[in-house]
């Protein structure tokens, strides 16, 4: 049996790394293939990879004007992540730190990660509380962990993570992400993360728990895979115009 449990722990320790590097060479071939149409053939400048749609609830609007994140750091101020690419993390040297930013649910909301485990991978069990709201701190700071998913656990719902194939309704991601790219008053580098804590999406409005957080960072971050997608299709079309000549 214990054998048995292993192999089990394993084999899913496997997969979740597969998936990753799935997820990695999906996105660097669309960019490379969008860019070379671009560069090329003078299309496909304009495109953009779907997002996870987000809509205005019965609360207060999330993204819309005069809504939470406008008030709380502008909309300019702000560049959203692709939503393949913030669901591993990982903490800089030092102290990270996760601040509460709102909250509109009917539930309590217990929000905090859980670390890589080498022979389980990302085991719920290993959940961490960095918040609850309501009724606990609006802000903690969190230990340096070499890879983790975020977590959020509502009192009327199931544990759901960043990580969305971990997820009971694997076809749906809880969570939403943006950097803070602007503003006098913002720490530029931060990381807004929104939730939507209903099964199979409720309502879409993820603004059921909105946190701040500082020292922490996607795996791999979204900023370097850019800059790795680019320089492969800076490569290819020099060898392409040396070709030509």
């Amino acid at each position: 049996m214990e054998r048995f449990l292993l192999l089990r722990n394993m084999l899913q320790y496997q997969s979740e790394n597969i998936f990753w590097r799935q997820t990695i060479i999906r996105k660097i071939s669309a960019v490379i293939c969008i860019s070379f149409l671009g560069v090329f053939f003078g299309v496909g400048t304009a495109f953009a990879l779907p997002l996870t749609e987000i809509l205005d609830g019965p609360e207060v609007s999330l993204i819309g004007t005069g809504g939470i994140l406008d008030e709380t750091y502008g909309l300019d101020n702000l560049t959203r992540i692709d939503d393949d690419f913030d669901q591993i993390w990982n903490t800089a040297p030092g102290i990270a730190q996760v601040a509460l930013v709102d909250k509109h649910a009917g539930y309590n909301q217990n929000f905090g990660y859980i670390p890589q485990n080498s022979s389980s991978g990302f085991d719920a069990t290993g959940f961490v509380s960095l918040l609850t709201e309501p009724g606990g701190p609006t802000g903690k700071d969190m230990p340096t962990v070499d890879k983790f998913v975020w977590a959020l656990k509502p009192s009327g719902a199931p544990l759901w993570t960043s990580l969305q194939n971990k997820n009971e309704d694997s076809s749906f991601d809880h969570m939403v992400t943006w950097r803070i790219t602007g503003g006098a008053a913002n720490t530029l580098g931060n990381y807004v993360i929104a939730w939507e804590d209903l099964p199979g999406g409720g309502d879409k409005d993820y603004n059921d728990l909105v946190v701040e957080v500082g020292g922490a960072a996607p795996v791999p971050e979204p900023a370097t895979m850019l800059l790795f997608g680019t320089g492969l299709v800076g490569l290819a079309g020099a060898r392409f115009r040396r070709k030509k000549k």
